[in-house]
């Protein structure tokens, strides 16, 4: 039907592999770059979301989503690109993390998850897990305005809590963050893994069990 608006159409990217993802100490998380490998993965998902222009390419404020989107994004010069505040659930102070490597953040990571405070904020810098929650509700409302296709360009912790939320709905509760917890280390979304959402209303959720897509 001429004039008919296209249906929404989204894909969740988990941006490509860092060097964080691949051991090394990192320094300013927001500012962690991608490995050789990383920048195949990100090369190979702008194939694999194929030759078809989106409508919209979303990154976040870090720099490795942007680096992930790079390719797709200069492959159609003329689609427009957003950054949402979809960045990565960061719930340990960043002074504390920094010039760390993800085995040195091992025991303040089992610390955080074992306090299991939906409330609690590790520091300056830090969000608590309802302030996460927050981000989440706030992303599937604003997606829910759009039409057409859009490609999102996101992190690990945050595509497994949408999705998670998508299934089960948006909680804060004690409960909810150790469900979120499980589901993460369970199911981790892989570096440059593509996941096609269905997306209900906000308030509503998807009947069944939890899938990835493809």
């Amino acid at each position: 039907m001429a004039g008919a608006v296209p249906p929404l159409s989204v894909q969740l990217v988990r941006h490509a592999q860092t060097t964080a993802n691949a051991g090394e100490v990192t320094d300013n998380h927001a500012d962690i770059r991608l490995t050789a490998l990383g920048e195949q993965q990100a090369r190979d998902v702008a194939i694999a979301v194929g030759q078809q222009p989106p409508d919209l390419i979303v990154v976040s404020p870090f720099r490795r989503t942007l680096d992930t989107a790079l390719p797709l994004i200069q492959a159609h010069p003329m689609v427009a690109v957003e950054t949402w505040p979809i960045e990565e659930f960061s719930y340990l102070a960043p002074a504390r993390a920094e010039r760390t490597s993800p085995a040195e953040r091992k025991p303040m990571v089992a610390e955080y998850w074992q306090r299991a405070d939906p409330l609690y904020v590790d520091g300056t810098g830090a969000e608590s897990f309802a302030q996460f929650v927050g981000r989440l509700r706030r992303f599937h409302q604003r997606l829910w305005q759009l039409s057409g296709r859009v490609v999102v360009f996101g992190h690990g912790q945050f595509l497994r809590g949408f999705v998670l939320g998508l299934h089960e709905g948006f909680s804060e509760s004690r409960e909810a963050m150790l469900r979120f917890r499980e589901a993460e280390t369970a199911s981790p979304v892989r570096n440059a893994e593509i996941i096609v959402v269905a997306l209900p209303p906000p308030g509503e959720v998807i009947h069944g069990g939890i899938g990835n897509g493809r």
